[in-house]
């Protein structure tokens, strides 16, 4: 079996892949009765025959494989081999006419003054993405939901599109849901930030990289210390309890949990978080009531 390996084409990724259990099944179709079908190339890459190159492999037979023949347009020829013949749902068709709409069309190699000797050639060269969808009998609404998933879903909710594992539309609803609720943010504690002080909470929080350097310097210049280093001789433990004393204020003006006495509401005239909204974890540990936080514990709960 040849070693070499053989990138897939960016066209090819318009139709799914075969899930494991279907490419071991096919890899032993292979095993029994050989490759049926060649692999194409264009460009050197794989074409078509992506499941058949994996199912090779998995098997540990040689793949064959032959050039794209350059008439018509490449993209349709995946369509007409894999999106007219395989079992796929309607979403599973939509998202791959949707990608269709993004990639480029036509074969730039192509003679267009050459009279195209293969059937339907000249028509699918110059097929629209609507013409496509509607040979996979596929609805123009379900194409642009399928569209809005790709632009606007999570990788994750693509993927579950792609194995047929969920429907464009129901994808398109959890896409307005998100939407509709407002992200929230939560302090270390688990309780939601108030939108009122999540920029200055984020902006202090970029301080925690100050911290782990001077954290790095205090333990650095100890070592130096521990080993007399010629250059650190000047400096005395005075300067480890001034870096020490420069960590342990640092970290205290970074937010751990909202203020339980004003919640982050009323900050202005709250005297235990002098108007930030938040209290560091040592504020939050040591300063507030044992009743209090199980109060705000469980409100955390509901």
């Amino acid at each position: 079996m040849s070693k070499q390996e053989h990138e897939f084409h960016p066209y090819a990724a318009v139709v799914p892949m075969l899930g494991q259990p279907e490419l071991n099944a096919l890899a032993a179709d292979i095993q029994g009765h050989g490759l049926r079908e060649d692999i194409i190339l264009l460009d050197g890459k794989i074409l078509d025959g992506r499941n058949r190159y994996k199912a090779c492999r998995i098997a540990g037979v040689a793949p064959r494989f032959r050039d794209f023949n350059g008439d018509g347009d490449p993209i349709a020829f995946i369509v007409s081999k894999n999106l007219c013949r395989r079992q796929l749902t309607a979403s599973q068709k939509a998202l791959a006419v949707a990608k269709i709409a993004d990639l480029p069309r036509g074969n730039p190699n192509l003679n267009t003054a050459k009279t195209p000797t293969k059937p339907n050639s000249a028509q699918m060269r110059n097929k629209t993405v609507a013409e496509v969808a509607k040979e996979v009998e596929v609805s123009p609404r379900t194409v642009e939901q399928a569209k809005q998933v790709l632009r606007e879903a999570p990788k994750e909710t693509v993927e579950k599109v792609e194995r047929g594992e969920k429907s464009v539309s129901t994808a398109v609803k959890e896409i307005k849901a998100a939407k509709q609720t407002p992200e929230k943010h939560f302090d270390k504690t688990g309780y939601p930030i108030p939108d009122a002080i999540f920029a200055d909470w984020r902006r202090a929080a970029e301080y925690n990289s100050t911290l782990r350097s001077l954290h790095v310097i205090k333990l650095d210049t100890e070592k130096r210390l521990d080993e007399s280093d010629l250059i650190f001789r000047e400096i005395g433990k005075d300067t480890l309890i001034e870096l020490q004393n420069a960590w342990s204020n640092l970290k205290s003006v970074l937010p751990y949990a909202v203020c339980p006495t004003c919640q982050g509401r009323n900050r202005d005239k709250c005297t235990v978080c002098k108007g930030r909204g938040w209290v560091s974890e040592f504020g939050y540990k040591n300063w507030f009531p044992k009743k209090t936080i199980e109060l705000r514990e469980k409100a955390i709960k509901k």
